[in-house]
């Protein structure tokens, strides 16, 4: 019966341990967001997310992106940079898009969700075409990939 002692010993120095172990300073990182990689994505987020919902600074913000040429075309004022690699199309209180030439990330979808997660008041989907609400306002959120890569902000009606 001096087993028993012994045991409870043991079992006492297990369940310490345990207990220090858990007071350990480890950190983890259960589900990390994507690190914004894209000039396209970091354009739209400083471009559309930023002034929307009405992007009245979207123009300002797009030449900090370098784009400082923007024409009205009537239905939508459009530009893009020197190297024509980023360009942006607007139309007041409805539309905001980014463009780029096509790029081999196949986190960019990712990256795109991940940014305008930040600024909508209801969660997002994990799959585009989604919607997002900002300052109590719906739009849907694209991101075309075919010949090249286009991150879209439209109002819905």
């Amino acid at each position: 019966m001096m087993t028993l002692p012994r045991s409870a010993s043991v079992a006492t120095l297990v369940c310490a341990l345990a207990l220090l172990s858990a007071c350990s300073s480890v950190t983890r990182e259960i589900n990390p967001e994507p690190t914004i990689t894209s000039a396209g994505i970091l354009a739209f987020r400083d471009i559309c997310l930023k002034s929307a919902p009405t992007f009245a600074g979207a123009e300002t913000a797009a030449r900090a992106h370098g784009i400082t040429q923007i024409t009205d075309a009537g239905f939508a004022k459009m530009g893009m940079n020197q190297d024509q690699t980023l360009g942006v199309q607007i139309q007041a209180n409805k539309e905001c898009a980014i463009t780029t030439p096509s790029q081999n990330d196949s986190s960019l979808t990712l990256q795109f969700l991940s940014s305008a997660g930040k600024f909508s008041s209801t969660p997002l989907g994990t799959q585009v075409p989604v919607k997002i609400t900002l300052d109590q306002q719906t739009f849907i959120l694209m991101h075309d990939r075919r010949g090249g890569e286009a991150y879209v902000m439209l109002k819905t009606p």
